[in-house]
Formats: C-alpha cells, structure tokens, sequence
C-alpha cells in the first residue's frame, strides 16, 4: 500500500515489515488447539479492548469474552480533528461497541464502579459482580484538572478540550471556532507528554487553520507548549508555511511556551514567565493521565499510567490481569490507535498462550500515525518496536518519518492511506463500520 511514497530503501524496508504485521490483523490464523470456556472480562470497549476481544474470538472462539463499556455510542480520538475541521461529518467517527456482539463477544453497557486486581472481581454501578479468570483493563485517559490555574473541569464544561470527548464537546469546539471574531487570535494551550495521540493537538490547529483560512483569514492562532519539541515538527512546520503562511506561530517551553493560568471566561493567559497573552479563546488541551477506575484500583504506580510488561501486557505483581491502550506507560510506544491496536493483538495471543499453559513469544510492535493538515494533505510517522529483555526499544529510528519536500500527490496519497487506515482499525475494534 504505502511503496509508491518510499523514498529510500531503509525506509521502505521498516515499513513493509511494519504495515506486514497490521496487515496480519485482517487475516486469523489457524485457530488454537485448546478451546478454553474460560471467562475473559475487558473493562473498556476503544480501540484496545475491541481489538483484544475481537482476537481472542478469533483465537479461541470457546472463550466467553465480556467487554464492559459504559458508552453505546463513542466519537473516536482518530479522526475527530476532521469533524471539527469540516472534512468529515460527525457520523464517520461515532462507533458502536455494541456491534462486536456480531462476533460472539458480550457486550455490557455499564460503568464499573471498582475493580479488585488480585482477585479479578469487576464490581458494575448497579452492584453487579463478574468474575474474571482473566482482565484486561483498557479504559483509556481521564484529563488531569488543575494543573493550569484557572482552567479545570468547571471551566471545561463550557469550553472543552474534546480530545475527544463527546460529540457534544467537539461540536461545541468547532462553533466556538467558527464563532472567532473577525481577525481574532486563538491560543491553543497543549499538554506535556505523555498523552494520547502525540501529533494531535498540531493536527488540530492544522485544521483549524484550515477552517480560519476560508472564513476569517486574518485570525491568527498562538500555540502555547509545555515542551520543547513535538512529533513530526518540522513536516507541521512545512506545511503551516505552504497552507497557512503567517497564520500559526508556535511557543516551545524553552522559549517560556508554558501556561501557569487562564483568564477568565478564556480570554487570555499568563505564561509561566509572568508575561500576558490576550485571546478571543483559549483552547485548553489538559495534561493526561490513566482513567479514573485504573487509578482508584491502585493499577497506577506512578499514580497516573498503568506500568505493563511489553512482552505480554500482564501487569508486574498480578495474576492474569493484563492492561492496555491510552491508559498503559510503555514509552516509547506512543498512545494511539494504531499502537492500541498491535496490543490488543498481542495481548490476546498472551492470554490464549497462558490459559492453554503453554509459553507465549513475544513479537514485534508497530505502530503508524498519520496527520491531517489541509484536506488533500496528511504525513506519517512509523515505527518498529522490539522487546529487549524487559524493555522496549525502537527498532527504526531512522526511517520513521514522511521526508520533507516531497511532491504533493505523496501527501494527498498519505491522506488516502489515513482514512484506509481508520476504517481497518474501527473495523478490528468495533465490528461495523
């Protein structure tokens, strides 16, 4: 799919082997000897957790897989930069979880109100408990209020991050956007790392910009760091000067980019420097941190991410409790959907090999992620990654990015091979598209 965009051999050599192994997800193996009856309990029904349950159904069609997901209806992360940019209607990225009962797994619409690790006990809202022999937890990220003085989930409500939220919450972002004064500014305020979707909050002032360009050409949009650098920076940085000229400036944190405080109402903020930005509207994007039902379960040892072994996805100190996707530390792999879907994969392949006792082999992780920046134009970054010994490492650091500089039908054929891309993964994670 992707060697007409290679440019130089290592490139397309890590790539080919890369796309190889999410080509791999299309196509179930044989199905394993063993068919355990065994009871398998997910707790989160994204990317993550769809697709582990969707392999184990695959693996082991005997296994009785239970994914508890609250929401019937979900907008996706991937993706939902073009509802608010106008390339795509709302409709695109709303999934139904429910849909993978289509494969024999059972879906249950329910907020989990705890979970008890040693014991593998789900307790549901209603007082409901299941009992897993073995979980997998996958409920993604919660927003990490009050790191930013004057913005926190009060002030959110009116004005919020959607990354993504609900589709009420992106709907309100495009409007307030569309809504900008007459050569208005924008500060947009993103998060420090890690956090779900490393490119995508550049992604998101793309597409605005692309919005500001065709109806309020002289907005200008300020983006506010709490880093020093960013995924795919300079590819975002050439297009900004070939979309956008003049219209996105960029302020790391060594250049004093960091936000200590929103006004109110979101009509400007102090840099952690002491100095002032006015706006018409702050666009906050908060730091992350695993969800809440993680966190009160004591899965977080850190507080905040949910610390796995790479090889199999089982948390250090339990029996068959596995954890995966946004909510899981396994840098360098970033928090994506692609990345959530090769560990869902392979997480499922951990779980067949332990309940049928047998060892289970490692393979390797992948992950791709492509950015929109106009609605002919998206760009890549890929990645191979190997466990070695029990760390993870990337195995083609050099070979990661789409090049600079290339012809324009690279970028509108990349933009091709995005939505090809979403409409896999949705389809591995949540039955129908």
């Amino acid at each position: 799919m992707l060697g007409a965009v290679m440019i130089d051999a290592s490139r397309r050599g890590a790539l080919l082997r890369l796309f190889a192994l999410a080509a791999a997800t299309a196509t179930p193996p044989r199905l394993l000897a063993a068919q355990s009856s065994a009871k398998v309990v997910i707790v989160g029904g994204g990317f993550a957790g769809g697709a582990c349950a969707t392999w184990l159904s695959r693996l082991s069609p005997k296994l009785r897989v239970t994914v508890i997901e609250p929401a019937k209806r979900m907008p996706t992360g991937f993706f939902c930069n073009t509802v608010i940019g106008g390339l795509n209607p709302m409709a695109f990225i709303t999934r139904q979880p429910g849909h993978l009962r289509e494969r024999g797994i059972g879906v249950l619409h329910a907020a989990v109100r705890g979970i008890e690790p040693s014991t593998r006990q789900i307790t549901l809202e209603d007082g409901t408990r299941l009992q897993a022999d073995a979980l997998v937890v996958a409920p993604g990220i919660s927003m990490r209020w009050g790191d930013i003085e004057g913005y926190d989930e009060s002030q959110a409500v009116d004005n919020p991050p959607a990354w993504p939220g609900t589709e009420d919450d992106l709907r309100r972002v495009a409007a307030r956007l569309r809504a900008l004064p007459k050569g208005g500014t924008l500060a947009m305020v993103t998060p420090p790392a890690p956090y779900r979707c490393p490119p995508g909050p550049y992604e998101r002032a793309s597409l605005f910009a692309h919005v500001l360009k065709e109806i309020n050409p002289r907005a200008k949009i300020l983006i506010f760091d709490a880093k020093d650098d960013f995924s795919k920076q300079s590819l975002f940085f050439e297009a900004w000067a070939r979309h956008y000229p003049g219209m996105i400036s960029w302020k790391g944190r060594q250049d004093g980019g960091r936000v200590q405080r929103v006004w109110p109402h979101g009509k400007g903020l102090t840099l952690a420097s002491g100095e002032t930005v006015a706006a018409d509207w702050v666009h906050v994007i908060p730091a992350q941190q695993a969800a809440a039902v993680a966190r009160d379960a004591g899965l977080c040892a850190d507080g905040q991410w949910i610390r796995v072994r790479p090889t199999d996805f089982s948390v250090p100190g339990l029996q068959r409790v596995y954890a995966l996707g946004d909510a899981v530390d396994m840098q360098p792999m970033p928090k994506s959907a692609f990345a959530a879907n090769n560990q869902g994969r392979q997480c499922a392949h951990a779980i067949v090999a332990d309940l049928e006792q047998r060892p289970h082999q490692a393979s390797w992780l992948a992950n791709t992620c492509y950015s929109m920046v106009a609605p002919d134009t998206a760009f890549s970054v890929s990645s191979l990654y190997q466990v070695d010994g029990k760390a993870l490492r990337v195995a083609n650091a050099h070979s990661q990015l789409t090049p600079l500089g290339v012809r324009p039908a690279v970028y509108a054929r990349e933009r091709q091979e995005a939505e090809a891309l979403y409409r896999h993964l949705c389809h591995e994670s949540f039955g129908a598209f």
